[in-house]
């Protein structure tokens, strides 16, 4: 990979070193370990979902409210498919107080994205935190994964070709190294990371009065 982006460059890219994650050889060392709390990952999965499916953004907004989409991460796991009719109900009501009509055919795909992926593609168990708290949800360390979130957001489509990779990647690693400049010469702190704050956990009733048409939502 490396030696394809030197030869993109016409030679004039010069790497100072080359980092490799471990996650697979960590798989692959403790085969029988059960990993707990992906669910940096099922938020950046859901985000990306909702701006392929394209609701308007302010139901997007009412989604990712704090104690709606994200309940799904805490509920009880045998609760999910409840769960996700109470998390309808919940974008549904602000909307309609707020006069805003739900576009069902923009959320219909959103959440047969969700249906057909996490509870059944997915272990719930990989994603799904109930019973633990705050202080006991890991929360990955790796630098790379920042930067391959950041990296991310500034390519105009997935897949992009070597001279759009190229055109992200300077500025980018530009960008990093005179930040890590600013932070060795204290003309700047490191950033801080943000404590994750899980949802309340609540009681998901058992008859959910919810008038839309399974059909369309």
């Amino acid at each position: 990979m490396v030696h394809v982006v030197v030869q993109g460059t016409d030679q004039l890219f010069e790497h100072a070193e080359v980092v490799c994650e471990f996650e697979n050889a960590l798989i692959d060392t403790f085969p029988n370990a059960i990993a707990i709390g992906c669910i940096f990952h099922l938020e950046q999965a859901l985000r990306r979902a909702m701006r392929r499916f394209l609701p308007p953004e302010e139901e997007c907004a009412i989604a990712m409210t704090r104690g709606v989409l994200d309940i799904l991460k805490v509920v009880e796991q045998n609760l999910i498919e409840r769960a996700i009719k109470w998390v309808k109900l919940e974008i549904r009501q602000p909307c309609d107080v707020a006069g805003i009509q739900c576009t069902n055919t923009k959320w219909r795909g959103f959440w047969g994205y969700i249906q057909r992926t996490w509870p059944e593609l997915y272990n719930v168990s990989v994603w799904n935190v109930t019973g633990l708290n705050n202080e006991l949800v890991p929360r990955t360390k790796n630098p790379l994964e920042r930067f391959y979130r950041e990296l991310n957001d500034r390519f105009p489509k997935p897949r992009p070709s070597m001279a759009t990779f190229v055109g992200v990647i300077k500025p980018l690693s530009a960008e990093y190294g005179q930040r890590l400049t600013d932070i060795s010469c204290e003309r700047a702190r490191r950033p801080t990371l943000e404590r994750i704050q899980l949802p309340v956990p609540i009681d998901i009733p058992e008859v959910i009065d919810d008038d839309s048409d399974d059909d369309v939502w």
